[in-house]
């Protein structure tokens, strides 16, 4: 006689009714995937349990976690939308005035920007310019002047834009709420903002937000000396002395070699900004839309700017501050350092609050 179970079940047969079904178990999965999405906070491990839980559900039940997925996702997107358009209103009641620092983003259709506009409640003298990067343009966002160069081209298309109205500083950054880069306060790029010295802008003109030197520092790339397989590879790199001219001009001396801490987020001084012609950011702006492609690829353009933005506002070929300087300068966290030293940060001279241009 076939063993049974209290229930009345044959064991080989609860056993196969136990076996999880593998298309259930997909659908399952996939709604996982969408739960995490939704819920990022959610301990994983709590998740997984989940799954295993859910794994014998029927049809039935997979079908209401899937509209409540779908409702979660719905009221998701609204509340996305509805920051977004506060965001563009910031932008559009733009005073340089009474604006004391502009954000600059590049943004794509997935982003969200709930982080930015949470930060901004408590920063009333900030002020977003949000430019979208998609091939069909989001709505009421700002517009870059070229499809290519990726943030590059968001950052100087603010800068033309707002030549002649710029605000006391401007600070570049991406647009997701959370950044590898940013390398002393966790991830969050509100909490690299709120600890920002803007004193460091004024002394200094230009600031990268990252100070861990590695990668870009000591030295990035070498334009006058590739490497045979750069060359062979027809990579950027063998291509660098054609790529700084076309952006800086034939009379440009090109540098033997180029460092600079990574990775595109940076603050500038106005009056670093006004050093340059607007002319100078116009014509890189044209390079990047008309004459990079015979050189580099749209990714390969971002890259390239993000080697040169130190240069473009100022800096020498190799820009590589100390980290625990660096740290102490923009941050404030000055010490004490192992060695018992207290460094002092660097403090704006006067004259650098002065609103001059070029000319």
């Amino acid at each position: 006689m076939m063993n049974s179970d209290k229930y009345g079940h044959s064991r080989s047969e609860s056993r196969s009714e136990s076996r999880v079904n593998p298309t259930r178990l997909k659908r399952l999965v996939a709604s996982w995937i969408r739960l995490h999405r939704i819920l990022s906070g959610c301990v994983i491990f709590v998740a997984i349990l989940m799954i295993i839980k859910f794994a014998h559900l029927d049809d039935h039940s997979v079908q209401i976690m899937d509209k409540f997925l779908d409702t979660k996702e719905k009221a998701e997107k609204v509340e996305r939308s509805a920051a977004l358009s506060e965001l563009v209103k910031k932008t559009r009641n733009y005073d340089a005035n009474s604006t004391k620092v502009a954000l600059v983003m590049p943004k794509t259709r997935s982003d969200d920007l709930r982080w930015l506009r949470d930060y901004l409640q408590t920063q009333t003298d900030n002020t977003p310019f949000i430019y979208t990067m998609d091939q069909k343009p989001e709505t009421e966002l700002l517009v870059a002047h070229s499809s290519r160069g990726r943030e590059a081209s968001a950052y100087l298309s603010f800068i033309v834009d707002l030549y002649d109205e710029l605000p006391a500083y401007s600070i570049f950054l991406h647009s997701n709420p959370e950044q590898w880069h940013n390398d002393l306060f966790g991830p969050q790029t509100s909490s690299v903002l709120k600890s920002l010295r803007l004193e460091a802008v004024d002394a200094m003109g230009y600031s990268n937000l990252r100070c861990t030197n590695n990668p870009g520092c000591p030295t990035h790339i070498n334009p006058n000396s590739p490497t045979q397989a750069d060359i062979d590879n027809n990579d950027v790199r063998a291509n660098f002395p054609s790529i700084y001219k076309g952006i800086f001009g034939d009379e440009a001396q090109v540098p033997d070699h180029i460092g600079g801490i990574c990775c595109a987020q940076f603050a500038v001084s106005r009056a670093r900004i006004w050093q340059r012609p607007k002319s100078d950011y116009i014509h890189m702006l044209n390079w990047i839309d008309e004459k990079s492609m015979l050189l580099v690829n749209d990714y390969g353009v971002g890259w390239v700017f993000e080697t040169l933005w130190h240069i473009v506002f100022g800096m020498e070929g190799i820009h590589c501050p100390i980290y625990e300087q660096c740290r102490c300068d923009n941050y404030g966290w000055c010490g004490p350092l192992p060695s018992g030293e207290t460094l002092t940060a660097i403090a704006a001279p006067q004259e650098s609050q002065l609103k001059y241009r070029y000319g």
